[in-house]
């Protein structure tokens, strides 16, 4: 940030970088033929298939529609295909296709291109601090989810952080 644009403090700088994030993360999705907004979804059924759209939304507290409309693009585009759960027929659970499993090496090279960019010039030990606190802000965030209204977009579960 330019100094003398507002107070420092901890959540306008973790903005700042989530916004930053979103654009990165949009560009690398769209040079991947992937949904600009997909980078989270894909990224989370790539290491954890099979949850269901419900499960996404309350994941990355967006309300069911917005994750329906990014599962529906990418079911559109072959990267993930629905399938009603044999155990409660109301529940759609979604699975990347071998489509998307060809570009899970790039998916997650885009991610840890990310974390370099954020941590250029950074020692060894910066690095690990920087992630050590990070995680406790993460952390911090999980443990006080509770105490704040949330909006009605998701948030009957926990936000997906991972650990």
């Amino acid at each position: 940030m330019k100094p003398g644009h507002g107070p420092r403090s901890a959540g306008r700088y973790v903005g700042a970088i989530h916004r930053f994030a979103r654009r990165h993360f949009a560009a690398e999705m769209e040079r991947l033929g992937l949904p600009a907004t997909a980078f989270p979804l894909i990224l989370r059924l790539l290491r954890k298939d099979g949850a269901s759209q419900d499960e996404l939304a309350d994941d990355f507290l967006v309300d069911k529609a917005t994750a329906a409309r990014t599962v529906a693009r990418l079911e559109e585009a072959g990267f993930v295909t629905r399938v009603v759960d044999e155990a409660d027929k109301r529940i759609k659970r979604v699975y990347v296709t071998d489509r998307a499993r060809e570009l899970e090496r790039e998916v997650h090279a885009a991610a840890e291109a990310w974390s370099e960019m954020l941590l250029d010039g950074f020692t060894a030990e910066e690095r690990q601090a920087t992630v050590e606190y990070l995680q406790r802000m993460a952390d911090n965030a999980r443990r006080h989810w509770g105490d704040v209204p949330h909006a009605p977009c998701g948030g009957a579960r926990e936000p997906d952080v991972e650990k």
